[in-house]
This record gives structure tokens, sequence and C-alpha cells, in this order.
């Protein structure tokens, strides 16, 4: 399956960097956490995408980053996008913060949050859904839980 999409699981020991799209602008993604990513454009390979948004999103600069490879395809709820899971290591310093307009946090969470077994949660705009409340009231559901889930089985491997 092609991917229109792709993400950067970007690893920093045993925690991955997550966003949050904005809960002040109106949209379909409105307060979710997610991984740094969105659409791959015209040329771009799905690893240079996910590191394009990761810059546009999260202030990690692409040359911070050492893709190490990635979880395939996966298709979010609806089937709305096809969406690469590129995995990633910084290289050295990076200073992760929102970046534009569309992302009001920025920072690392365990990725054994993954593994904890989704309940019913408030979320800011949707109402109720399953998933995994996180400190500071993120909720972490739908696809973005999925890709960390596999993330989190990947690296029992290592």
């Amino acid at each position: 399956m092609e991917p229109d999409s792709a993400v950067l699981a970007l690893v920093w020991g045993e925690r991955v960097l997550v966003v949050r799209k904005s809960c002040d602008l109106e949209g379909y993604w409105s307060c979710d956490v997610a991984l740094p990513g969105g659409s791959i454009e015209r040329g771009e390979t799905p690893a240079e995408a996910a590191l394009r948004e990761a810059w546009e999103e999260a202030n990690v600069p692409p040359y911070a980053v050492k893709v190490v490879g990635d979880l395939g395809v996966d298709v979010t709820g609806r089937g709305r996008r096809r969406v690469m899971i590129v995995v990633g290591a910084p290289r050295g310093p990076i200073d992760p913060r929102p970046r534009s307009r569309e992302v009001d946090f920025v920072g690392w969470i365990p990725i054994a949050a993954a593994t904890q077994e989704p309940r019913e949660v408030p979320h800011p705009r949707r109402g109720s859904v399953p998933g995994v409340l996180l400190e500071g009231d993120l909720v972490l559901w739908g696809f973005t839980l999925r890709a960390l889930r596999r993330l989190a089985k990947s690296m029992k491997g290592l």
C-alpha cells in the first residue's frame, strides 16, 4: 500500500516525541496527540516528508535525526490517510518545541504508555474516546496509539 502521509517516531531512550494539534484551531485533528507528520509532497520520500514535518511542527531539524527504519504503513481511522511510520533517533542535542500555530504542545512521552489497556477517557474535542490519559491531560488514542504500540512491540526485539 502506497502512503500519502508520513509521521516520525523520534525515539530517545525509552521515550518518543509527540505533538498535540492545536486546540485553538478548528479541524478534524484538533487537540489530538500525534507523531509529527503530514502529507507527502510531490517528489518526497516518506522519510523526507516525516523529517520536514518534524521540522515544521516540532523544531526538529532534519540533519539532527538519523532515520533508522520504518514500521510500515497503517491507515488512520475511517481510512482517511495511508501513513508510513518512519523511525528515527536524535543525532545530538535538539530543542523540540511548537514551531507553527497548528501545534500547541511538543514533548517526550514514555513509549510504554502505549502498552496500557485503553479505556474510555475524556478528549477535549471528541467527548469520550478509547485511549490512554497522559500527564497534562494529553489523550493518546486512535492511529497514534496504534503506531506507538507497534513501536513498543518492535523495540522488544532489540
